[in-house]
């Protein structure tokens, strides 16, 4: 009976036939004298995508320490068995640990996300047209999901009159995350300094009122206190992904933080002709957290959604508790493909286009890793899009404790247009 398959193909070469084509690989002069001369990971896989061969670089990332050598003339079993071969007869997430793999019984390249996923779309293309293919990949490994970005070259070769794919692949992680947040970082302050400017430019104008004035003065205030958190944002950002980011934890009251994301908008581009509101049902309730963290959580949640709708479109903020947890959610009415939600909170993708991908994936990072939550979300035709992220009532600080900041100001529940 055939496995069944979301993309690729889910049947496999036998441990004999892999055995086989291991060793007539390993038989060839310097064969593995070339291969392990490459510095890359690289691999060679059958027609099944199963790997049959390996250089040095992918042994000691697969964790073997012994000669692949010591095990040519063993009996049929012992190769495949042994744990230095261990990853022999695998696919290439398999061998990585990409936790999509085990989803279905067929393994890497056989699930719903393996779809979009650049390594199974090269080997695909290059076993179905015999030419070489260049792709990115975007993996989740290991049981944190630590997500790769990978360069990925398949390349055909004829051995034998057997086909066979050269798999070579190239982290390629800091370099994506280095110009994602160079980007990101140069998109949004220079969309706060153009409203800094603008505003600048309106104190200039003669005639207008003492009422005026101060009008704009606190709107200038509010730019920059904006600009100020944007680099602090990015500056976050980067110590999250170096594991170097400190909690410092004070009571939170879940509707004075609502009212600051409310505020926080009020001048914010994303947000022209717009609703955005917080939902009659929010409930008042107090925890302890990082404020700082929460609301860069609940900041791009916003402005994920008010960059997805048009103008016109409303999205609505709530807070409520759930069992010994607290939550908070952003909902609007658009619905987001399916193709995108099977690559939400993968760093370095975005639907916004080259650069801007580290929207979601921060929210995860930072909800997740330090605020100890749970970060969800469905969308569908029914009920539009609806992100919720959840935290305990109570986590522990990394450092000293900041000294709590009274915001005194009414609850803002008044909608933004």
């Amino acid at each position: 009976m055939a496995i069944e398959t979301e993309f690729a193909p889910a049947e496999r070469a036998p441990g004999e036939e892999v055995e086989r084509q291991y060793r007539m690989l390993a038989g060839l002069p310097f064969v593995r004298e070339f291969l392990d001369a490459v510095p890359n990971m690289t691999i060679v896989l059958n027609g099944q995508r199963q790997i049959v061969f390996a250089n040095n670089a992918f042994r000691t990332f697969a964790g073997v320490v012994d000669e692949v050598d010591d095990m040519v003339g063993a009996r049929h079993g012992e190769v495949l068995d042994c744990s230095l071969l261990s990853f022999l007869g695998k696919r290439p997430g398999e061998a990585a640990g990409c936790i999509r793999s085990g989803l279905t019984d067929g393994g890497c390249g056989t699930t719903v996300f393996c779809r979009t996923c650049g390594a199974v779309r090269a080997i695909l293309n290059s076993q179905g047209h015999h030419l070489p293919d260049v792709q990115e990949c975007r993996m989740l490994c290991g049981e944190e999901g630590e997500p790769l970005d990978l360069r990925v070259w398949c390349h055909p070769v004829t051995v034998n009159d057997e086909v066979f794919t050269v798999f070579s692949v190239l982290d390629i992680s800091d370099e994506k995350r280095r110009k994602v947040l160079e980007r990101i970082f140069f998109h949004d302050v220079l969309n706060t300094a153009g409203g800094l400017k603008g505003l600048a430019d309106l104190l200039i104008e003669t005639g207008l009122s003492r009422t005026e004035m101060k009008d704009i003065a606190s709107m200038l205030s509010e730019s920059s206190q904006q600009l100020v958190e944007e680099i602090r944002a990015q500056q976050m950002l980067v110590a999250a992904e170096h594991g170097d980011l400190d909690v410092s934890v004070e009571e939170i009251h879940s509707l004075e933080i609502m009212c600051r994301i409310i505020r926080q908008f009020h001048s914010v581009g994303c947000a022209e002709g717009k609703e955005l509101i917080v939902s009659a049902d929010a409930e008042h309730f107090e925890f302890v957290s990082d404020p700082v963290l929460v609301r860069r959580v609940l900041i791009n949640l916003t402005q994920n959604a008010l960059e997805a709708i048009r103008p016109g479109g409303t999205v609505t903020l709530n807070c409520f508790t759930k069992e010994d947890r607290v939550c908070f959610s952003v909902h609007n009415s658009d619905v987001i493909p399916l193709e995108i939600q099977r690559q939400l909170f993968t760093r370095s993708f975005s639907t916004k286009g080259i650069g801007r991908g580290l929207g979601t994936y921060s929210i995860k990072l930072i909800a997740e890793k330090y605020l100890k939550g749970k970060v969800s979300f469905v969308s569908d035709e029914e009920s539009g899009t609806l992100f919720t992220v959840c935290y305990p009532r109570r986590i522990e600080a990394f450092k000293k404790e900041k000294v709590l900041f009274e915001v005194t100001e009414d609850v803002c529940r008044n909608s933004l247009q």
